[in-house]
């Protein structure tokens, strides 16, 4: 017998997507008050779903529940962000060790795949479609290592670094730098120079941590 599609549960993914694209946007302020009500108004369904994905949001660390006042987007400090970038750096890192015998070609032929959208991305305009492509591609840097191990714990903090990723990428001169920096880790990992692909994915990372450090001075409210 084939089983029934549970709209109930279908429904409850659909509103968890929507409030956590909402929240992870850069335009929206750390503090903002997540009234259930105007929620439940403003996508279409009953408070039910909105409060199971609060929940939800709230394990995942983007949202701050408090008793008797409501949800809150959570306000991230400085010092969070740079150890959940150092926590990829170091998975993205790991999966490059955890195989040494691992067939990179496959890799590659994706990250290769990726370059000539990457490449395109050279207007502000353009700036929208690159956080995506960033993603695809740090992903399968991961993928070297073909553990579904290092997968799943990226899975566990994928939600808060997005956020770091759109709030990083919002500048078309730190997107061509990142662009470069991809290219380069592209060539090294073609010729299976490890080492060097190790210390150039550092480098991009401690890069993307100095800007956003930039930022930081010049956007006060913009962490804890």
């Amino acid at each position: 017998m084939i089983e029934k599609i549970n709209i109930e549960r279908n429904l409850q993914n659909r509103v968890y997507e929507i409030i956590k694209n909402y929240l992870i946007r850069p335009d929206v302020p750390p503090g903002t008050h997540l009234y259930e009500d105007r929620l439940s108004k403003e996508i279409g369904v009953s408070r039910t779903p909105v409060k199971m994905a609060l929940n939800l949001l709230e394990k995942e660390g983007l949202v701050v529940i408090q008793p008797n006042k409501g949800a809150f987007k959570v306000h991230l400090r400085f010092q969070d962000v740079v150890q959940i970038v150092k926590i990829r750096l170091t998975i993205e890192c790991l999966a490059l060790d955890i195989d040494e015998g691992c067939d990179t070609h496959l890799v590659v032929d994706i990250l290769d795949g990726l370059i000539p959208d990457i490449n395109s991305i050279k207007a502000p305009e353009d700036m929208a479609r690159y956080p995506e492509l960033d993603q695809q591609f740090h992903e399968s840097l991961i993928k070297v290592g073909n553990s579904p191990w290092l997968l799943r714990m990226i899975k566990d903090q994928d939600t808060l670094f997005h956020m770091f990723r759109l709030l990083s990428l919002q500048n078309i001169e730190r997107i061509k730098i990142s662009v470069g920096e991809h290219k380069k880790i592209v060539k090294a990992l073609r010729t299976k120079k490890i080492t060097l692909v190790k210390n150039l994915i550092r480098e991009h990372w401690e890069s993307a941590i100095q800007d956003l450090e930039k930022r930081h001075r010049e956007m006060p409210g913009l962490f804890l």
